[in-house]
């Protein structure tokens, strides 16, 4: 079976539905799929946390963005996550050392999140991948 892996260091939302949107894409073609959300994107993973914004570069688009998902014209982030998640072959891992110098605690974390993880460990699970992106 086919394996796709994705780091993603960002909380923007120009970085997060790329993500999300490719992982899901493969999982639902029956590939094996995962998400390693480190640095800023562990963020995102937070219950209490709201992505809004997109990247400097990107701000034109931003309002329209927000417009297609506020109208239900395209699904959220964490909608397009959650339709992965229902594969089973989509898991979300948090880094362990990010939540560590945040103070993000295991219970602050989205229901999404399968296992926290160090670099090492994933890096374990992402070198047999037959992809690998970097999303920051």
């Amino acid at each position: 079976m086919p394996k796709i892996s994705i780091i993603v260091s960002s909380e923007k939302l120009d970085k997060l539905f790329p993500a999300v949107t490719l992982a899901t894409t493969a999982a639902v073609m029956g590939w094996e799929s995962e998400i390693f959300f480190t640095f800023w994107g562990l963020l995102a993973l937070k219950k209490d946390y709201e992505a809004k914004d997109v990247s400097s570069d990107y701000k034109v688009y931003e309002d329209g963005l927000r417009r297609a998902v506020n109208s239900g014209a395209m699904p959220s982030w964490l909608e397009i996550l959650e339709q992965g998640k229902k594969t089973g072959r989509l898991k979300v891992y948090a880094c362990s050392t990010t939540m560590s110098f945040l103070g993000v605690k295991a219970e602050d974390l989205l229901e999404y999140v399968d296992e926290i993880v160090g670099a090492a460990s994933f890096l374990g699970k992402a070198k047999d991948s037959d992809i690998n992106l970097f999303i920051s």
